[in-house]
This record gives structure tokens, C-alpha cells and sequence, in this order.
């Protein structure tokens, strides 16, 4: 998923959660659910582990080749593909990366991105819609209209930004991540924020396609989870899992101590 991304449609089932966090200051407990949205090769089966599976569904199914892009499908058709990207236990993710709620045709992206949520819901219902929000919602781009982000905020139930590493600068990643989370948060405060995680540096950066060593990924998914609902983790097709990667390690003895802790998010924070 590569970061020019501009909206993804995240449909999550109301499933049991992979793990807890801290909860609020009355010491209520809060879920964070960690959702699989990973592509690597041979990647095995992460519920073993306290993950939950999700699905996708791209845009080039909804506009195969591009053709009329942008133009609303046939409804009926659209359903059909939303309840036929579900096979797993967790969310489906709808990917769609070209209409900004900016320029002459903010209104019409905002009335089809409105749709596609709305029919959505309807195609599955009782489950938890959002956008990814690199350039949408709830990150809203220098010329965006704020105003429609605002009423595409009502046709969703929670963000899905992206927060993904593109150098090793810890503190600006970790003041991207509170913007992030503030502007959801200002977007609607009573909707959840989870963050995307990508556990290798972004493309087109001086690490790109690294893996994230063990210290800052643990930082990472600390971090994350005082800051947020929960988290996706992401990752291409073009790369074989490894077992023994240092992300990995890392992330299944955050799991792991986020059920022997009680659900205390722990370090950063």
C-alpha cells in the first residue's frame, strides 16, 4: 500500500479481539485489536498468535482497467463484490486511492465515496466502517475541503490513518502519530482511531523495503497503543514472511504481554 494512497474503506466484523489495552482513566478496559492485513509469501496462519484476519477489496475490481473510474457501480453489484471480499474474520479493507476532497470535483467524490460507504454497511451490516486516511480522511490535505471531510465523517464509524516508517527519527514519528490521532479525534471524538503499521520502511526512502528492527517496532506498537484503538498491520506480496524477523518476534511478545499484563500498555507513551 504504498503512502500516496488517498482512501481505503475499512469494514471490520464485530468479532472478539485479538487483545487489551489500557483503558480509560477510570480504569475501564479498553479492546486493541490487532487486525492482519499482510500479504508476505507463505505468511502463516497469525490467529495462532492473537491476530485477526482481514480482507481487500481493490479498486481495480470496482473499476476493472480503470474503466469509469470514479462513477458509481451498479449498486446491486457492488454489494455483491463487498460480501464476496469477507471470507475472513476481520475487516475488509476497500481501497480506493484517486478522489481527493479537493478541486472541482471534491462534491462528486464526496457523494460517491459517501455511496460506496453507505452501500457497504448495507451489504454488511452490523460491521465497523472507515476510510484509510493519508490524504482524505482523517489526515485532510492542504486544499481539502474540510467540510466534506467532515460529512464523509458521518458515514463512517472510525479512522484508519496510516503510519508508516520512513525514517528512524522516533520523535517525529511519534508527533505524526498525535496529529494523526488529534485530527480524527477533531473530526469526531467519539469515533476510534486504529493506526496502519507497516513493519518495513516505506519506499523510495534510504531503508527502503528494511525491516524495522526489533527496539523500534516494540516502540512503534507501544506507542500506538496509547494513542489508539488498535492497529493493521500491513505488508506486500513481493516479500517472503520470515519467522524469525525481529518485527515479528517483537510483535508476538507485545501480544503476549498485553494478555499477562492485564491488558497495560507498557513503554511508550
Amino acid at each position: 500500500m504504498e503512502v500516496r494512497r488517498i482512501l481505503v474503506v475499512f469494514v471490520a466484523l464485530s468479532v472478539m479481539p485479538a487483545c487489551s489495552a489500557q483503558g480509560s482513566a477510570n480504569g475501564a478496559q479498553r479492546t486493541f485489536p490487532i487486525y492482519d492485513n499482510m500479504f508476505y509469501r507463505g505468511k502463516p496462519d497469525t490467529t495462532r498468535e492473537g491476530l485477526v484476519g482481514s480482507n481487500i477489496l481493490h479498486e481495480s475490481e470496482i473499476w476493472p482497467r480503470g474503466k469509469d473510474y470514479g462513477v458509481l457501480p451498479e449498486r446491486s453489484e457492488f454489494e455483491a463484490l463487498v460480501r464476496s471480499h469477507v471470507a475472513n474474520p476481520g475487516p475488509l479493507v476497500l481501497d480506493i486511492e484517486k478522489l481527493p476532497l479537493s478541486g472541482l470535483d471534491a462534491r462528486k467524490h464526496l457523494e460517491v465515496l459517501a455511496s460506496l460507504a453507505d452501500w457497504a454497511h448495507h451489504a454488511v451490516p452490523h460491521r465497523i466502517i472507515g476510510y484509510y486516511g493519508t490524504n482524505t480522511i482523517p489526515h485532510v490535505a492542504p486544499g481539502s475541503d474540510r467540510a466534506y471531510a467532515i460529512e464523509l465523517t458521518r458515514h463512517v464509524d472510525a479512522f484508519f490513518p496510516s503510519m508508516y516508517t520512513f525514517d528512524d527519527d522516533r520523535v517525529k514519528w511519534a508527533a505524526r502519530g498525535q496529529e494523526m490521532a488529534k485530527e480524527a479525534h477533531d473530526l469526531d471524538p467519539h469515533k476510534p482511531v486504529y493506526f496502519y503499521l507497516w513493519p518495513q520502511y516505506h519506499d523510495n526512502t534510504p531503508k527502503q523495503f528494511q525491516f524495522i528492527d526489533a527496539a523500534y517496532w516494540k516502540f512503534q506498537l507501544e506507542t500506538t497503543c496509547h494513542k489508539s484503538n488498535g492497529i493493521v498491520l500491513w505488508g506486500p506480496s513481493k516479500f517472503d514472511w520470515d519467522d524469525t524477523t525481529d518485527w515479528w518476534q517483537a510483535t508476538r511478545r507485545f501480544v503476549h504481554a498485553l494478555h499477562v499484563d492485564n491488558g497495560r500498555c507498557a513503554g511508550a507513551g
